[in-house]
């Protein structure tokens, strides 16, 4: 029977339909302008994307077709000023009433975008003029919250109308991957005023019974100063379940998460600290290091989180290490890691193992030197400036979250977060690691990648210009003396060690070179702590 019955895509076969036309490549375009030609195949896949374009959007896609055509000749290196000037008083004349329904186009928001670079001052006002009244929800779309960020950029007088749209949205938008990242724009822009403002949308209704917003200092501090511990309570379990979604989104890249986070673990107690811990424990956490708000939580991170955690964070780093050791901010997280992880032996096979193929580098490098600093003197406190130290010593309710062994607040059974610190606790005694510094230093040093050797190596090679270098004379000053009294019963092969105090000797000996470090005014000065350290703490080999 069905022999006898043609079927249906026999039937379409035999009369030509549209299916067996397409499959064929028989498209023909129309006789009287294009002669009957035959499409090729990718003339075939633009025919039916811009069929289905007008399908989709058949109001404006007219529209934007002409507006590209411009659009592709005002983007052109070789298009004059006056050119330019002239295809954007067009573009803007024809989309004049609908600037802002373009901006959230994909192709239509590149041509308001180049109006706004290559337009005049005027041109710019009517650009911004029409998308003002949609700040708050272009921020939050793929492509108009480039636009955003562009009249940003041009025109910062627009700065405080754009707070004033999205004050009362800064939450949201910061849980928009988005609206995040034009958030991160206004928070750089904004001055400390400013920042306050926006920084206060986490803390709840409370600050309106504690503060004048218009007019009083918004920090958290001064506000849990005034307020009474119910107010205190309700302030940071606010903080805590405004940024707990952003925390599992991922979304940690803005400037003003890092603020919050470091107010909260400042803050809070220690059951909410381990809490935001478990969550920025990983590769979160590579998102807060390039900031000092975000180093300094990232510290607190480390110190509050568990061994297991700790180890998430270590194998989070693979791959960045050298350039976090390198970094105004992310050298201090590393130096907390090197400090308090216990597991020598992964630390080593991560962490040290990046460091030695750039060992000069960080020799040379005013923050990498004292990542090498720490374990090659880790009892001499100069080399760590003051507000990195305090950093480095973990705070009494940190080192109890640290050491906490409760059920987390996702287990209680209370409605309320118990986020107040709680004041009859000891926290006497506690510690965030086991091992002793000079004990995790020592193992490092000389582990797997036997980074001491290394870097004897490293500096043998290049000792004229590593005692012409501020940074440099102070790692061969310790280095010197880890090669002449070894480190904690370890010492550096006598080969590599030898050849080290070779090259500084020779350095000053010889007649170029020695005329050169001589006359260097760090050289000089090097020469003469490398002969006092090697006189008064090594065994004089050197001196």
């Amino acid at each position: 029977r069905r022999a006898q019955q043609p079927s249906r895509l026999a039937g379409i076969v035999m009369s030509g339909g549209k299916g067996y036309q397409e499959r064929k490549g028989s498209w023909k375009r129309g006789a009287e302008n294009q002669g009957g030609r035959d499409l090729t195949r990718n003339a075939q896949k633009r025919f039916r994307k811009d069929v289905h374009k007008q399908k989709r959007r058949p109001d404006t896609y007219p529209l934007i077709k002409g507006l590209l055509a411009w659009w592709e000749k005002l983007r052109l290196n070789k298009t004059s000023e006056a050119e330019k000037l002239e295809l954007v008083g067009m573009i803007l004349t024809k989309s004049k009433g609908r600037i802002a329904e373009l901006a959230g186009l994909h192709s239509a928001s590149r041509v308001i975008q180049s109006c706004l670079k290559h337009g005049n001052k005027e041109q710019r006002k009517q650009v911004i003029a029409e998308l003002k009244p949609k700040v708050l929800e272009l921020a939050q779309n793929q492509y108009g919250h480039f636009l955003v960020k562009k009249v940003l950029s041009y025109d910062k007088g627009e700065l405080n109308h754009m707070l004033n749209s999205v004050r009362g949205h800064v939450v949201a938008l910061l849980r928009h991957p988005c609206g995040s990242s034009v958030v991160d724009d206004l928070y750089h822009a904004s001055n400390s005023r400013q920042k306050e403002q926006l920084a206060s949308e986490f803390y709840g209704p409370e600050v309106a019974l504690l503060a004048n917003l218009a007019t009083d200092e918004l920090k958290l501090s001064s506000l849990l100063e005034r307020a009474s511990s119910a107010q205190r309570a309700a302030i940071l379990t606010h903080i805590f379940t405004k940024l707990t979604p952003i925390l599992d989104k991922g979304l940690v890249d803005a400037h003003l998460v890092h603020f919050v986070i470091r107010e909260l673990l400042n803050f809070a107690a220690p059951g909410a600290i381990q809490e935001a811990a478990q969550s920025l424990a990983g590769p979160h956490l590579l998102h807060l290091v390039h900031t000092r708000e975000g180093s300094e939580a990232a510290a607190n991170v480390v110190f509050a989180s568990d061994a297991k955690g700790r180890k998430k964070i270590v194998k989070a780093l693979k791959g960045h290490v050298l350039k976090c050791a390198s970094e105004d901010h992310g050298h201090v997280v590393l130096l907390c890691l090197l400090g308090v992880v216990d597991d020598t032996v992964l630390v080593d096979k991560v962490l040290v193992k990046e460091l030695v193929p750039g060992l000069k580098e960080l020799c040379l490098n005013k923050f990498g030197k004292r990542v090498l600093l720490r374990l090659l003197a880790p009892s001499k406190a100069k080399y760590i400036p003051e507000n990195v130290r305090e950093i480095l010593d973990p705070d009494e309710k940190v080192a109890r979250a640290s050491n906490l062994r409760l059920p987390t607040l996702d287990d209680s059974d209370d409605d309320d977060l118990d986020l107040e610190e709680d004041a009859g606790a000891d926290g006497t005694g506690l510690s965030v690691c086991k091992k002793p510094l000079e004990t995790k230093c020592r193992e490092l040093l000389f582990g797997s990648s036997k980074l001491a050797a290394e870097l004897a190596a490293c500096c043998t090679g290049a000792a004229v210009e590593m005692l012409c270098s501020p940074h440099g004379s102070e790692v061969l000053a310790e280095l010197l003396l880890v090669c002449e009294n070894g480190f904690s019963g370890k010492e550096i092969p006598e080969g590599k060690a030898g050849a080290f105090l070779d090259a500084l000797v020779a350095a000053v000996e010889d007649e170029e070179s020695g005329k050169k470090v001589l006359d260097n005014f760090y050289g000089s000065r090097a020469v003469r702590n490398l002969v006092v350290a090697s006189g008064s703490e090594g065994k004089s080999v050197f001196a």
